[in-house]
């Protein structure tokens, strides 16, 4: 039986080295025969196109060396009054906050006020094996720190002193370090220690130090505060929002539009919120996210150099919620930025879209598709 499974293994491993190498000869220096005219032109035949196929309803921003080569919205922000999506439309963008988490972690570093390698019973007194855990198994997702959602009601409010008091009662699933497990509790921890260092809201903390210096004047926070908020849809039937925002702090609960969120990929690039030497901290892939290997973790970012970047370097990641879904993509070194905000859930995949729209801008075809139309 254990011969079987072996050899059953051995076959599914050379099948997918076949796959990838045949598709490896179509990759590089491909363009998109369908697609004709400039640029601009080609990216929004191809958007109009996947929006009417695939139900995409949210806004999509391109750009190349900072500036928007491509902007445009689809659909509704609110089918029942019949208000279209628009460039200031506000979305949830769910796990993207993660990035904003982790560049307060690395700007609170360079100023002396902790270090990624510290363990966390430096700031939580009384954490389970917090003397394990450090500040870099957070980032990573790889702390072994339980669920919270499991825990608690999601539904109601919670702070995050009673959330650190909870998870205080809970065993680690597995060793810090020995693997890569998902953990928006993590990032949440992260957001409590970034209090207990700055001695300010993490909220306050984001808008002083990233909001604020990146020109970000559409973010927020509390869908109260967002005048332009897009209802959610799944197949483009209305959603309720049960879980309440706190019970994603510093993971899933920050509010923006595609604008700000390219003036914060600008602020990143440019230097106006971390230094090189940070943002090459935050770049670097530590822990493979799968078995695959295809992406690898870095601090709020899933970071790739291989096939599905084409080759480049690329940090992406993709958010989803009820009733949202989003995407952002950063091809580091050819400065091309793709950013899809949607207020409409459903089969259609974020970074295969993302990934296409970029691709478009590279003239290189995505290799796991031989067609766009």
């Amino acid at each position: 039986m254990q011969m079987k499974k072996s050899v059953k293994w051995v076959i599914s491993v050379l099948f997918c080295f076949l796959v990838i190498t045949i598709a490896a000869f179509n990759v590089y220096g491909n363009t998109q025969s369908g697609l004709q005219g400039n640029l601009k032109n080609r990216l929004e035949v191809f958007m109009d196109k996947k929006a009417l196929d695939s139900q995409f309803n949210g806004v999509v921003l391109v750009a190349k060396d900072g500036k928007g080569v491509f902007e445009k919205g689809y659909g509704f922000a609110n089918k029942e009054t019949g208000i279209p999506n628009q460039l200031n439309t506000q979305f949830r963008i769910a796990s993207l906050t993660k990035s904003f988490t982790a560049v307060s972690i690395l700007q609170l570093e360079k100023n002396g006020k902790l270090k990624t390698s510290d363990p966390i019973s430096k700031y939580i007194n009384h954490f389970p094996d917090g003397d394990k855990i450090t500040i870099q198994h957070l980032l990573t997702h790889s702390s072994g720190v339980a669920d919270h959602s499991k825990l608690t009601d999601t539904t109601k409010p919670i702070t995050l002193t009673a959330f650190i008091n909870l998870m205080k009662n809970q065993a680690l699933t597995f060793n810090p370090g020995t693997k890569y497990m998902y953990s928006n509790t993590g990032y949440m921890i992260l957001a409590y220690i970034i209090e207990k260092v700055s001695g300010k809201s993490y909220q306050t903390y984001f808008r002083d130090n990233i909001f604020k210096p990146a020109g970000m004047d559409h973010t927020y926070f509390k869908k109260a505060d967002a005048k332009d908020f897009a209802m959610g849809y799944r197949n483009m039937r209305k959603v309720v929002e049960r879980d309440d925002e706190s019970q994603l702090a510093g993971a899933g609960d920050i509010i923006s539009t595609v604008g700000d969120m390219m003036r914060y990929n600008n602020a990143i690039h440019d230097f106006k919120i971390l230094s090189p030497k940070e943002i090459e901290k935050m770049e670097t892939g530590y822990i493979d996210t799968s078995k695959l290997g295809v992406f690898k973790y870095g601090y709020g970012w899933k970071v790739a150099n291989n096939l599905i970047s084409f080759g480049r370097p690329m940090i992406e990641h993709n958010g989803s919620l009820p009733g949202f879904k989003c995407e952002i993509v950063d091809f580091i070194k050819d400065r091309v930025t793709v950013i899809v905000l949607s207020n409409n859930t459903g089969t259609w995949n974020s970074g295969e879209l993302a990934r296409k729209l970029a691709s478009i801008c590279l003239g290189t075809k995505f290799w796991f598709y031989q067609k766009y139309f």
